[in-house]
């Protein structure tokens, strides 16, 4: 996908079906990616859902006919940001037995 100045890699799983693309001697290629089947169905149907999918139940989907994100971790979330952060919404629920902040707060 990128190799260059900015990098993505998605290693594929030992087993995964795969597709390829070889020279004409059968001595060299690449993968052209992983392929679905019944066994390994997509994870989502909907044309408008972006999903990644996790081995640990841990997920990223958008679905564009709505505008909705939803992202599920299975551990720990950080984001780091050498800016600023700004969180813009109608209203912001914090459900949370408990909340800690440090440093200086301003409400």
């Amino acid at each position: 996908p990128k190799t260059l100045a900015d990098k993505v890699v998605w290693t594929l799983d030992v087993g995964e079906h795969v597709g390829c693309i070889l020279d004409e001697f059968m001595e060299d290629g690449c993968i052209l990616g992983a392929i679905y089947s019944d066994a390994d169905a997509p994870p989502v149907s909907s044309p408008d859902k972006f999903r990644l999918q996790f081995k640990d139940g841990g997920s990223v989907e958008y679905d564009r006919s709505n505008g909705a994100m939803n992202i599920v971790c299975k551990g720990v979330a950080n984001l780091v940001a050498d800016g600023d952060v700004t969180v813009k919404a109608p209203s912001v629920t914090l459900d949370t037995p408990q909340t800690t902040c440090t440093g200086q707060l301003t409400v």
